[in-house]
């Protein structure tokens, strides 16, 4: 790169060419004002000696002394305007580069940063200029390396965790494994049973990772139906649940509309509410009940569009302050729930699905013991068919 296309050079050359512009317009201003002057003077003195009869050729006074004299003056204007020029351009010269250093050191201090987070050094000492434009490029400069190392924690945290997911069914497929080889445990159908429920767990794991994945780069494929019917899409999911229901002595109620019909993907939908449903008999005691109700349009949030809702409330263990949100994160366990079947990002996956059908999915609850509730929007952009409830 040459020497001129360099920030430094810019700034120690436009200060210089500032002063020189500056001389040369100091120059021809004061050559013009001065000499008018000088021979606006000299004509009212030659007027003045007319009058009085003084003067002559030779005199000082005269025409060829106020030549001589008009010559010294324009010498004497133009030495002291050059040397004005050149203390301006020295002057200039030196505060430019002072500028250039103060604007540059900075800038190198920012480019040394960006370089140290593209590779992998995240708590790197962002500087704080002086300047405003430059202190928002550093704020900018420190926010993205507060954002890759969030990135890079949750990259790590997320190996972490499909580790931890894996192992627990691949100890027991093992020692299974190992022990009808050993003749320890025989090989029934009950052991064999045990690997094969383990195995699924890991096809189930593998399953959600790739649509956890898909989710978090925005690409979970959703197939909408534009006259698909709400209402019958929560019943299904609801008759899909109700043998793991019966097992476990819980009662699912519906309350739904014979028909609402909003544009969605039925069987993305269907997987939402049979997660939701799956985790509130999980978190349901024998004789509880599990109460499903779809309802809609109505005003959503801040009273803007409208909505059709889905809620899942269950009566069971309920949530802990701050659970409310941090039950969406990736294999986020309450405490009640750390032995439960399940990858742990179910939950991740239903919003996922609930965002990409523009609505979203909120969970509430009074307090451990006291149940929750789990509820699904999505939005309706013209009027939805509901008829009457029968």
């Amino acid at each position: 790169m040459s020497w001129w296309r360099s920030l430094r050079a810019r700034l120690v050359l436009s200060h210089v060419l500032v002063a020189l512009v500056s001389g040369l317009v100091t120059v021809v201003v004061l050559r013009l004002v001065a000499l008018q002057g000088w021979d606006r003077a000299m004509g009212m003195g030659e007027g003045v000696g007319a009058r009085h009869g003084a003067g002559g050729d030779g005199a000082p006074g005269g025409p060829a002394g106020m030549a001589g004299f008009r010559a010294e003056f324009v010498d004497s204007v133009d030495r002291a305007v050059l040397v004005g020029v050149v203390v301006g351009l020295l002057v200039a010269l030196v505060l430019g580069v002072l500028a250039a250093r103060r604007t540059a050191r900075p800038l190198e201090q920012l480019r040394t940063a960006a370089r140290d987070l593209s590779l992998g050094r995240y708590d790197v000492d962002v500087p704080h200029p002086g300047t405003t434009e430059l202190a928002g490029l550093a704020d900018d400069v420190r926010e993205l390396g507060e954002r890759l190392a969030a990135t890079e924690a949750r990259r790590a945290r997320l190996i972490g965790e499909v580790a931890h997911e894996m192992r627990t069914p691949l100890t027991v497929t093992r020692g299974y494994a190992e022990a009808m080889l050993d003749g320890v445990v025989p090989a029934d159908e009950v052991a064999l049973g045990k690997v094969v429920d383990q195995t699924r767990r890991l096809e189930r794991l593998a399953e959600d990772l790739g649509s956890l994945s898909r989710a978090e780069e925005g690409r979970l494929e959703v197939r909408v139906v534009e006259d698909a019917d709400l209402a019958a899409t929560v019943a299904d999911a609801v008759a899909a649940v109700h043998d793991r229901a019966a097992g476990h002595e819980v009662t699912v109620r519906l309350a739904a509309p014979d028909r609402l019909v909003v544009r969605h993907d039925p069987d993305r939908i269907a997987q939402v509410v049979t997660n939701l449903l799956t985790n509130a008999v999980r978190a349901s005691g024998p004789g509880d009940r599990v109460e499903v109700t779809v309802d809609g349009p109505g005003p959503g949030a801040g009273g803007t569009g409208q909505v059709a809702t889905v809620e899942v409330v269950d009566h069971g263990v309920g949530l802990r302050p701050g659970e409310e949100t941090a039950v969406f994160e990736r294999f986020y366990r309450g405490e009640e729930s750390a032995d439960a079947d399940g990858s742990g990002i179910g939950l991740t996956i239903a919003r996922a699905l609930a965002r990409a059908h523009g609505g979203d999915l909120v969970a509430a609850s009074d307090g451990p013991g006291r149940g929750s509730r789990f509820t699904m929007t999505l939005p309706v952009p013209g009027p939805a068919s509901v008829p009457p409830r029968g």
